[in-house]
């Protein structure tokens, strides 16, 4: 049996008079590809904002695994495992991947101090888990091509989650 893994039921959202989305339902499942279609200004942004905690709906419930959550912030979005990706990947160029992929996510031994060893090895754990096992952590990110760096920057959302 497939399982839902995110449901959104009547989510609307207004911008003063402009309608961005109204009773948008739809079920996502474990290990499904969902694509969002449409014309420009049509909302798809706004939804996946909502989903992921930039944006509240005016009306309409989410769930993640069968509980329905509220999320007041792209970080208690976060906390759940949504993160949204943008198209500008928000990478820092002149910092190498480990860097890149720990920045605001640091991995620290004691208050102050980073433990690099295991942000490597995590790294590593990560590019090979997205096929990016030949992107060399030493490496500043404008060395590197494009798919390497979306590889990068997707590999930001399972800094913190194991």
């Amino acid at each position: 049996m497939r399982k839902v893994i995110l449901t959104c039921e009547n989510i609307s959202k207004r911008f003063g008079s402009i309608q961005a989305l109204n009773k948008v339902s739809f079920e996502l499942y474990k290990g499904e590809v969902l694509g969002l279609v449409g014309d420009n200004a049509a909302g798809k942004s706004t939804l996946l904002k909502i989903i992921a905690g930039y944006y509240r709906p005016d009306e309409g419930e989410i769930y993640l695994d069968g509980e329905r959550v509220e999320f007041n912030s792209p970080l208690e979005a976060r906390l759940k495992g949504v993160e949204m990706i943008y198209q500008d990947l928000m990478l820092a160029p002149n910092l190498g991947v480990v860097d890149n992929i720990f920045l605001g996510r640091e991995v620290k031994r004691a208050a102050f101090l980073l433990d690099r060893r295991k942000m490597r090895e995590r790294a590593t754990e990560i590019l090979s888990m997205l096929g990016g096992k030949d992107i060399p952590l030493t490496s500043k990110v404008f060395n590197l091509s494009g798919g390497q760096q979306q590889i990068v920057a997707i590999g930001r959302v399972f800094a913190v989650y194991r």
